[in-house]
């Protein structure tokens, strides 16, 4: 891609780059990157389309060398994306959530190749009322639901407990734990001041 940028800079000042799919989730990221790795300015952005300017003083000949990869490097080995049992739970209350999010309405249904911008407010939304929710990724592809739940594990955070049928059974985690404990912290504080 980096390589595309820089023939399309030798003819035009600027690059149209339009993203879809599981890049959309994190478009800040996205942006970071590009710029850091190629050089170049975003000077516009809306929704999933960049605009990345070269910079005046762009030239062609000076430009970073990347070097092609002759072979696919081996796929690192990753841990388990879904434990058996979530942390903080037993087995029966790991399967009683699972069984609770496949029977629970689907949050929103996401297509493939489509833009997934406002998913992680949508499900940090979800998550202030609910404790387990349902993303329907019908027709998306298993190995694109697995690196949208893993996304959305970083970035809304919340413990995905299930991948089954194209569905992802995402829990919130042991909040009301925490809350109470800082609760009960701020209180302790403010009567021993």
């Amino acid at each position: 891609m980096l390589d595309d940028i820089h023939n399309h800079w030798k003819r035009a000042e600027a690059v149209r780059i339009k993203y879809l799919g599981v890049p959309t989730l994190d478009m800040d990221n996205v942006c970071f990157h590009l710029e850091e790795k190629s050089g170049g300015k975003i000077i516009y952005r809306h929704i999933n389309i960049l605009i990345l300017y070269r910079g005046r003083n762009y030239d062609p000949q000076n430009q970073p060398v990347i070097p092609l990869m002759l072979w696919k490097p081996y796929a690192p080995i990753y841990p388990k994306l879904v434990k058996n049992i979530a942390d903080g739970l037993t087995f029966e209350e790991t399967k009683e959530m699972r069984n609770r999010g496949l029977h629970s309405p689907a949050l929103m249904k996401l297509t493939r190749n489509g833009v997934y911008v406002n998913v992680v407010a949508r499900v940090r939304e979800a998550f202030e009322t609910e404790e387990v929710i349902r993303l329907d990724c019908t027709h998306v592809g298993m190995s694109d639901c697995k690196r949208i739940g893993v996304k959305l594990r970083d970035l809304a955070p919340c413990v995905p407990i299930l991948f089954k049928d194209e569905q992802i059974i995402l829990w919130r985690g042991k909040r009301d734990q925490e809350r109470n404990s800082d609760i009960s912290d701020a209180n302790a504080k403010s009567s021993g001041a």
